[in-house]
């Protein structure tokens, strides 16, 4: 489904009238507009903004682990003839 610009931003805009984004977490704004099933452009958006953080957050945690690996690799290596 393809995003309409205007259309989201106007979603938004009532969003944060009826139920005040600032104070509310991600997730639970998701799960409300789930449940009344009036704002399509604004639940494809939230869905795609918290599915980029877990990507990110998980593909930062892969390079830690393999700064780990490698480094224990290193410290292991030896040099036997």
């Amino acid at each position: 489904m393809d995003l309409d610009d205007l259309d989201l931003f106007s979603e938004l805009n009532i969003l944060k009238e009826i139920i005040g984004l600032e104070n509310d977490k991600s997730i639970d704004i998701l799960n409300y507009i789930k449940g009344i099933n009036y704002f399509p452009n604004a639940y494809v958006a939230y869905g795609i903004m918290l599915t980029i953080l877990v990507l990110v957050a998980s593909t930062k945690r892969s390079f830690y682990k393999y700064k780990l690996i490698k480094s224990y690799l290193r410290s292991t290596m030896s040099n036997k003839d």
